[in-house]
């Protein structure tokens, strides 16, 4: 008669007469398949490692997380100060623009119409601003960054406010004025 091979199990409860909480102990499949098993009084090992000391483990564990945390605040801290850096740099460049310029082509006149503004063929967009200050200033800048009331639609003076994370705001004074075209 050919003997049964046993099989390493992790107890769960202590079970008189067959060991304690946390002990890997050899036993019967059919014993852990239809005893220990389903009353949940040991789980199945997949590799046997020896006696295990759950306190050592959780210690361990504990002592990974906290580096890992430290590492992970340090890396945030140093990625917030660079970020604060780098937009402080774009608030000082943006403080010497004095005002932006933008040249467009206005509808004419009717008759009758009051006032210095024309309207503006198209509008005059964030996407318009970043564009003027990355060609003429060379200073590039999320639109998101920038807030203003609305589209331009006319000619005159307007303010647009560039608000960067850790770093503050400033404020850029646009002149649309019309194309010397259409003078």
């Amino acid at each position: 008669m050919k003997r049964k091979a046993k099989i390493p199990v992790t107890l769960l409860k202590d079970i008189p007469n067959v060991g304690t909480v946390g002990n890997v102990i050899s036993v019967h499949r059919a014993y852990m398949r239809h005893e220990l098993f389903p009353k949940r009084l040991a789980e199945y090992v997949k590799r046997y490692t020896g006696p295990l000391d759950r306190n050592k483990v959780a210690e361990e564990k504990e002592q990974a997380e906290a580096v890992e945390t430290t590492v992970q605040s340090t890396v945030s801290h140093n990625k917030i100060h660079n970020v604060a850096l780098k937009n402080q740099e774009l608030i000082d460049k943006l403080l010497d623009v004095k005002s932006l310029v933008f040249e467009r082509n206005v509808m004419p006149k009717e008759d009758g119409a009051e006032g210095d503004s024309q309207a503006l063929y198209g509008s005059l967009t964030k996407t318009d601003v970043v564009k003027l200050l990355e060609e003429v200033h060379g200073i590039v800048i999320d639109k998101e960054a920038l807030h203003m009331d609305d589209k331009i639609k006319s000619t005159g003076e307007y303010t647009c406010v560039a608000k960067l994370m850790y770093a503050g705001q400033t404020t850029l004074k646009l002149h649309v004025v019309p194309s010397k075209a259409d003078s």
